[in-house]
């Protein structure tokens, strides 16, 4: 469906949307107006700040992948954020587990940045060493089990007090592609 929304919940009669495009959109009357002018569709609730959009229609007149071609179309014209491709087709909590490593990843970036050679760790350096093991520890359901925290002991080990950038940095990456991987394996469940 060119990744313009993603399917929050889908029970016969009732489609909940997450559709990005909302965000960019004002005038939520005409938008609701319109889909609920096709056959079939009851009507629709739109929801701008958690840019949500609810569609009742009768499954009698109308499928729901109509109404799902429909949306895409409607929402494919409007100017997206570099992420929405990959935001979009990932379920709430993932795009909060994902959000929270691009923060970590930036004040990494800071970091690396920031550090010149044989200097003592500074305040930056513990944000991102907390940073980091909050991003790891926030996700998932078997925490110390995944591949990330078991990266972090491990590096942390072997690497030292003294290289915590070092150790932020592997654990940070094995957490990101733990993510996308979780996110990829959801993908196919949809």
């Amino acid at each position: 469906m060119g990744g313009t929304f993603a399917i929050i919940h889908d029970i016969p009669g009732r489609l909940r949307l997450n559709v990005p495009a909302l965000y960019d959109k004002q005038e939520y009357d005409q938008i609701g107006d319109l889909f609920s002018s096709i056959k079939g569709i009851v009507s629709v609730r739109i929801e701008p700040i958690i840019q949500s959009m609810i569609i009742y229609y009768n499954e009698e007149v109308i499928h729901k992948r109509s109404i799902l071609r429909f949306v895409s179309l409607f929402f494919k014209q409007t100017k997206f954020d570099p992420l929405d491709n990959i935001m979009v087709n990932i379920n709430p909590s993932q795009r909060k587990d994902l959000l929270r490593s691009l923060v970590t990843g930036f004040l990494l970036l800071l970091a690396y940045l920031n550090k010149s050679s044989g200097k003592v760790p500074g305040m930056l350096d513990y944000a991102v060493v907390i940073s980091t093991a909050y991003t790891v520890l926030s996700h998932g359901e078997n925490k110390l089990r995944h591949p990330d925290v078991i990266t972090g002991i491990v590096s942390m080990l072997s690497l030292g007090t003294g290289n915590i950038l070092h150790v932020a940095m592997v654990t940070w990456a094995v957490n990101v592609i733990e993510l996308f991987n979780d996110a990829n394996k959801s993908k196919l469940l949809l």
